[in-house]
Formats: C-alpha cells, structure tokens, sequence
C-alpha cells in the first residue's frame, strides 16, 4: 500500500515538473515585439489634427485582435506577440484646405505585417475617407447555379448598380472592370500600382450619350451575363430577361436577346470568376474608351515560382487610375485569401461566398450590400464605407432568385 502511495505521489510530482516545463517553454516561445507605426499624413493638406484613433490589429494564424488608442505626435506604439497581422486604423482628422478648415474622416490600412524580433517600426499611410453617395455595387451574382442533375450551368451571373443617393442620377458611361490579380494570389508586381490606379483584363461599359438610362433615388439596374429566362433550362437559376443591359460578345458561342440593350465591350471579355478570386470596380471614363486603350496600358513583371525554380514573367494589361472609381469590391475565399488588390482608400475589405477552394455551396450564393437605414419615404440607404468585409453580407441568397 505505502509503494503504491509513494509511486502515486511520484507520478503526481514529474506530472507537475512537466507542466511546468511546458509553462516555461511556451513562454519562451512567446516573444513579444514593440512595435511603432509612423502616420503618414494625405498629402496636400496644412495644420492637420488627428483625433479619436483607433488601430486594430488582427493576427491572421489566430484570428485573435487587438486594439489600441495610444497615438501620439503621429505614432502608435503597441507590444504585440510575434505573428503576421492586418493593421486597420480609423479616426477622425481636421485639416487646412484652399484656405479652409475641413473636419473628416482618415484611415489607413495594411496587410500581412510580419512581426519578429524585439524592436519593429512600421509605416502607414493616412488617407481621407467620404462616405459614398453615388452609384454603389449592390449585389454581385457570380457564383452561378446547378442543375437538378448536378451540373453546372453557365450564363446566369449579373451585377445589380445601386443609386444610394437623394437625385436621379445617369447610368450612361459606367464602367465596370475585373481586376487582374488575384485576391487569393500574392506577387510582388513591379511596378505596384496599386496607391494609383488597379490593373483590370476585362472592361465593359454601359452605352449612352449623357442622360439615356437615369436611375431614381433608391432604384437599381441589372447587368446580366445573358439577359434571358434561364429558368427555361434550369428550373435552380434566374430570369433575367428584365435585365436592363447584358454582355453579349459576337466572336464568341454567346446568346444575345434582342430585348435587352448590349453592354459596350471596352476591353477584353468579362466572365465573372465563379470563385470569387478577383475584385470588381465600378468608373467613369473621363474622356472616353479610345483614350483609355491608347493612354492606359500597363506593362508588369513578376517571379513565379515552380519546384524551386524562378521564372520571371513579363505581362501587359490595362489600369484604372483610382480617382476614375465610384466603388470597389474585393471578393475571394475565406481559406484562400491573401491580399486585397486595390488600394485601402477604394476597399480595405473583402467578402465571399465559399469557405474553401472549390466549395461547391457557393453556388446559388451572391454578395449584398447592407441596408444602413430607411428614409421616412422609404428609400433605403446602403452601407458603404469602402470595406467589403463590413459593408456586404456574404454568402447571400440573390435578390433575383424566386
């Protein structure tokens, strides 16, 4: 009976030695970095105050956030444990512009900050932030649907543009583009553009003189992929043969409904992509669609990697300087998800359907902007501060789908 005590009470102590080893290990392992961010102010603007800051850091291998409001003569300063993080910051910002003192909104974003080491110092830029007031991507249907048989069925994917503000505003010119790179795939792409202007590889545009396609106040329009009842050979997906534009390209096995007006092809061919790996931007031409293909090329190179082997790519697409978008919209997957490939003052977001690579319940599944609030007319007011993550409920059943 004593040995058996005695074996038990030795059991218990190396029990206890271990744990507390373990204790021990993982705080060594645990290696907190001071880190200092340095603000960058907007350029062009004079005696700029920056008030109620909050910066949000999330690490991406845990998921876990922290937040901050220790900023101080444009620096933030945190200890955080090592790991790769997204840094979000909001505020306010009172500034001197043309002679006159501007009270606003800034932020400032960035992805996949590595942290290690003891000491790190950072820098973000600020940037100015207005809420939208325009046109805004409402709804994008781009998953698509299955069959009753199981198969996928092509053509019934389709944007809805919204008019979020009290006017009647003018549908006649909107662009609207598919970027190039993939939210799901990281490059260093020299040169990055991105702080000017996102490259796109398909752009198509809505017809019109000036003042042929108004929208009212709360009203929307759809741009189908092919504006017709698809539910005549699918009983699972739309009708839109409502449509008020649809994309019809001639050299291609495509179908075209006399009914529904076509979509200006500018650039290329816009498939949306069923996985959701790109992001989409809403634009005006200032000067038309000659001038973009003449003056707007981009020339970029890249390294790809393949079985340890780098292969440096040289490519060429098209860009849309920033200052032409109205709105912007990152989609990817939630396992898949690397960067955002816009720059943080048009989207610092991103929204989904699909948890994995190829999940097949994406399918019959959009993206949709929230209801912020509802006018006494009972005009609804969408959500839009140019954060997809926010902004949208993912994973949706489409408006369009009875």
């Amino acid at each position: 009976m004593m040995k058996r005590r005695l074996l038990s009470l030795c059991l218990a102590l190396i029990a206890i030695t271990f744990l507390n080893a373990c204790k021990k290990d993982k705080l060594q392992e645990l290696s907190l970095v001071d880190l200092t961010i340095k603000l960058e102010n907007p350029p062009g603007l004079t005696d700029i105050k920056l008030s109620d800051l909050k910066v949000t850091f999330k690490e991406l291998n845990s998921g876990k956030e922290s937040t901050t409001t220790n900023v101080s003569d444009g620096q933030v300063k945190i200890s955080l444990a090592d790991g790769s993080y997204d840094i979000n910051l909001e505020g306010n910002i009172t500034y001197q512009l043309d002679g006159k003192t501007i009270t606003g909104k800034t932020r400032a974003y960035q992805s996949g900050v590595i942290l290690k080491g003891k000491q790190q110092t950072e820098t973000m830029k600020l940037f100015l932030y207005q809420g939208g007031s325009g046109f805004v991507i409402q709804e994008i249907f781009y998953t698509g649907t299955v069959t009753p048989e199981g198969k996928q069925y092509l053509g019934d994917k389709y944007f809805k543009i919204y008019n979020n503000s009290d006017q009647i505003l003018y549908a006649d010119g909107l662009v609207i583009a598919q970027s190039k790179f993939f939210t799901t795939i990281k490059q260093d792409y020299k040169p990055n553009i991105m702080a000017d202007a996102v490259a796109v590889d398909a752009v198509i545009k809505i017809p019109g003189s000036g003042k042929e396609h108004p929208v009212a106040p709360g009203q929307s329009i759809v741009i189908s992929e092919d504006g017709i009842n698809h539910k005549e050979f699918n009983s699972a997906s739309i009708d839109l043969s409502k449509s008020d534009f649809e994309m019809y390209y001639e050299d291609s096995d495509d179908v075209d409904n006399p009914q529904v007006p076509n979509m200006e092809n500018v650039y290329s061919k816009l498939v949306p992509n069923n996985r959701g790996y790109a992001a989409y931007v809403l634009a005006r031409f200032p000067k038309g669609s000659a001038d973009f293909l003449s003056n707007y090329k981009y020339n970029y190179s890249y390294n790809e990697t393949f079985d340890g082997t780098i292969y440096p790519i040289d490519e060429s697409e098209y860009k849309i300087p920033n200052s032409w978008i109205i709105d912007a919209v990152n989609l990817s997957v939630q396992s898949e998800f690397q960067w955002i490939v816009t720059d943080p003052s048009l989207d610092m977001g991103w929204t989904f359907c699909g948890k994995v690579a190829g999940d097949k319940s994406r399918y019959g599944k959009s993206v949709k902007r929230k209801v912020l609030s509802t006018t006494a007319e009972g005009r609804q007011i969408l959500k839009d501060t140019n954060n997809s993550t926010v902004d949208f409920e993912a994973e949706a059943r489409p408006s369009l789908m009875q």
